[in-house]
C-alpha cells in the first residue's frame, strides 16, 4: 500500500537518523514506525528510482582509519572553472565538489591516509589543472555533523550531539573487506546484508557483528542520504563567520545547537578570506537560508558573516576507505 505523505516523511527522517544491523532492518524500521516491511521497501526503491534517495551505506569516522580530510578552494577563472572541476572530480576521494558565490569559487572536500600527505594531494591536483594550489583549510574543531531533511518543511533540522572519541584502529585485512562492503549500496530487499556479503565474499554475520559492534563510533551513521535538490531542497548556504579564537568554543557551541545548522566547524583561516568557523544550512531556497542566518546572527551577537550559495554541484557522494583506485591514482599522478 502507497504511505501517506506523513508516513513518507516519518520513514525518511527515520532512514536518515540510522539503519539497524539485524537481519531484517527494514523489518525493524517498519516496526518503529508502524508500518510493514513491503511498504518500506517498497517507497525506496521509489525514491531511488526518482533519483531521490542517493543510497543506504555508512558513514566511517576518517581519523579512527588513519586519515586525514580538508576543505580546500582556489580561485579559477571562469573560461577553466568546469575543466578544472572536471580534473578535481576524477580523484578517488574528493567527494564534494561545488562551485560557490565567492571570489573562491571552487570549493571542495578531499581525504587521504595520513602517509600520503593532505598538501601532497593539492599540489599534484594543482599541478595537473595547471592552476595556482589549492588551499587547505583543515578542521580545528568539530561541533556538529548531521543532516536529516523534512520532506514536507524542505529544510534539515538537526539536534547536536556529545562527539565521542574514537580510538584508532589498525584495519586487518578482514576489517578492510567488511568496511569495503558496508560502504556499498544497502540493497532494498528484505535480506539486504545477507546480499552484500555474497558479493563481497563474506558471511552475514560477519557484516552484522562488525556493524553492531561500531555502530555510533567507528561508523559514525549507517543510513541513507538524500539528494536535496530532487527533495526541493534548493538552498544551500555555507556560512562562515570571523570568531577571535578566545569565543570559539562557547560560539562554535551555540552556532551547533540551531536545529537548522547540520554541520560546524572550526577551521584554520587561510590568505584572503579570514573566516574560522564554518556552518551549513539549507532550506526550500536562498531567502530562506539568508533569513536563518540574520536571525542566527542576531541571537549570537556575531555579524562579521558572509553566506557562500553554492551555483553548480559537480560532484558529491559519500566518502569510501581503502579505496584500491586512490592508490592507483596515487602512483600516476602523485609526487616523486
Amino acid at each position: 500500500m502507497p504511505l501517506s505523505e506523513a508516513q513518507q516523511n516519518q520513514l525518511a527522517k527515520a532512514i536518515q537518523k540510522e539503519i539497524p544491523f539485524t537481519i531484517y532492518p527494514y523489518r525493524e524500521v517498519a516496526r518503529q514506525l508502524d508500518l510493514q516491511e513491503v511498504d518500506v521497501i517498497d517507497q525506496l526503491k521509489q525514491w531511488s528510482q526518482e533519483d531521490k534517495l542517493r543510497e543506504v551505506a555508512g558513514v566511517f569516522e576518517g581519523e579512527a582509519l588513519g586519515y586525514k580530510s580538508a576543505l580546500a578552494v582556489g580561485k579559477i577563472e571562469e573560461s577553466e572553472i568546469e575543466r578544472v572541476a572536471a580534473i578535481l572530480s576524477e580523484h578517488p576521494t574528493v567527494t564534494h565538489n561545488y562551485r560557490r558565490t565567492h571570489a573562491f569559487n571552487l570549493w571542495f572536500t578531499i581525504a587521504v591516509p595520513a602517509e600520503m600527505g593532505i598538501k601532497e594531494h593539492l599540489q599534484a591536483l594543482s599541478q595537473l589543472a595547471g592552476v595556482e594550489l589549492f588551499q587547505p583549510m583543515e578542521r580545528t574543531h568539530t561541533f556538529k555533523i548531521g543532516v536529516n531533511f523534512d520532506l514536507k518543511a524542505k529544510e534539515s533540522t538537526t539536534v547536536k550531539k556529545k562527539k565521542k572519541k574514537i580510538e584508532p584502529i589498525q584495519a586487518s585485512e578482514r576489517d578492510i573487506r567488511i568496511i569495503r562492503a558496508l560502504q556499498t549500496d544497502l540493497p532494498y530487499e528484505s535480506r539486504p546484508f545477507a546480499l552484500v556479503a555474497e558479493q563481497c565474499g563474506l558471511s552475514e554475520q560477519e557484516l552484522l557483528e562488525f556493524g553492531q559492534k561500531h555502530q555510533s563510533g567507528l561508523i559514525r551513521r549507517y543510513g541513507g542520504t538524500f539528494r536535496h535538490r530532487k527533495l526541493g531542497v534548493k538552498g544551500n548556504g555555507m556560512v562562515v563567520w570571523n570568531v577571535e579564537e578566545e569565543q570559539m568554543q562557547e560560539i562554535g557551541e551555540q552556532l551547533a545547537s540551531q536545529p537548522e545548522v547540520s554541520h560546524c566547524y572550526a577551521r584554520n583561516m587561510v590568505a584572503g578570506f579570514p573566516y574560522n568557523l564554518y556552518s551549513m544550512i539549507h532550506g526550500p531556497d536562498q531567502e530562506h537560508c539568508e533569513g536563518v542566518a540574520r536571525r542566527i546572527s542576531g541571537q549570537l551577537g556575531m555579524d562579521d558573516y558572509i553566506i557562500l550559495f553554492s551555483t553548480h554541484e559537480y560532484k558529491k557522494c559519500r566518502l569510501r576507505y581503502f579505496l584500491p583506485e586512490l592508490d592507483q591514482w596515487w602512483q600516476k599522478n602523485g609526487q616523486k
